[in-house]
């Protein structure tokens, strides 16, 4: 008899990186998973188009980050929550950090057996104190509360404590598929007056641009979440590639044989562009453009997934050529982007 799918709740479901956990964890016919979405908006298109391409796996659950009663609701009697929280649907740090330990604390009443958080890189202390990136920073506070959590179990040596045994975090970085949408090339004259594609962005000069996949993700989520014993209680930073972004824009050229460059504004023009939050991503540029954001171990990370993209696979696989596709929630807007 074939054995019974276990459930797990995915917070964020309707956004870039849920899309991809679901993805990965019902599409393939041997997964022991079943997912259920939640979200604020049941009668969205996305949310109804993950149910219909979900193999009858996929279920929704109306629900709040900000309502602890949804939250415990849709957690109860689930073997499992991955939760990805949106900065830019309330643009506030505390507000992002409320919702992300709101939601720890409905796991743990309700008996969730793994959670696993998603986060990002700590640039107010990587940095010193240099630099504040508020949507990344949000989320570190998140992962520095589960550490503390974590070290509070030790010191009292908690017999079984579900945050050193049920909670993983998983760090991810900026996607490949951002330049499908917020770093969307645009058709001008270069240089050589040849017509081709303009890369504005990201402003990050001739420093590498730390890079996942969104299939990467869904790939190690499903990774920690079949083996909780393994994973329960860790934290993994993880990115698919690395480069400068002139090695960006050649590497596109020679795998799509479209002309190309980049061009981009300096970081003083773009935070006087008048473009909502400007504060904020002029430093996410400077993250990596200062060398601040923490190093990854490739070599582990490709031991662990043989099949981790470069940029250069990412680019064959997917056959982009430079037009725009359904990627994530607009960071201004907090809608899809289309």
């Amino acid at each position: 008899m074939p054995s019974k799918k276990k459930k797990i709740l995915i917070i964020g479901g309707t956004g870039a990186m849920g899309r991809a956990v679901v993805k990965a964890l019902t599409e393939s016919a041997d997964s022991s998973w079943n997912a259920i979405v939640f979200t604020r908006n049941i009668d969205g298109e996305v949310a109804k188009a993950l149910v219909h391409e979900g193999h009858g796996r996929v279920s929704l659950a109306h629900g709040n980050l900000d309502d602890r009663d949804s939250l415990l609701c849709a957690m109860r009697g689930v073997d499992a929550v991955f939760c990805n929280t949106n900065f830019w649907s309330t643009a506030s740090l505390s507000g992002e950090r409320d919702q992300g330990i709101r939601a720890l604390n409905a796991a743990k009443e309700a008996g969730v057996d793994h959670f696993i958080y998603s986060s990002l890189d700590a640039v107010a202390s990587r940095s010193g104190g240099k630099l504040m990136l508020p949507h990344y920073d949000a989320k570190a506070a998140v992962e520095h509360e589960i550490d503390w959590r974590r070290s509070d179990e030790y010191m009292r040596q908690a017999s079984g404590g579900w945050y050193s045994r049920h909670v993983s975090v998983l760090v991810t970085a900026p996607y490949f598929e951002n330049f499908q949408s917020i770093f969307l090339p645009e058709p001008g004259q270069l240089v050589d007056g040849t017509e081709g594609l303009i890369f504005r962005g990201p402003l990050s000069g001739e420093s590498d641009w730390q890079m996942v996949g969104l299939e990467d993700i869904g790939f190690f989520t499903k990774m920690m979440l079949d083996d909780r014993p393994q994973w329960g209680g860790r934290t993994l930073r993880i990115a698919s590639d690395q480069l400068p972004m002139s090695r960006v824009v050649a590497d596109f050229i020679e795998v799509t044989g479209i002309p190309a460059e980049y061009r981009p504004p300096t970081l003083e023009e773009f935070a006087a562009s008048g473009i909502p939050n400007a504060h904020d991503v002029v430093n996410n540029f400077r993250l990596y453009r200062e060398g601040y954001a923490a190093p990854r171990d490739y070599q582990e990370l490709r031991r662990l997934h043989p099949g981790l993209r470069t940029w250069k696979d990412w680019l064959r696989e997917t056959g982009w050529r430079g037009e725009t596709r359904l990627v994530q929630k607009d960071p201004i807007t907090g809608e899809d982007v289309k």
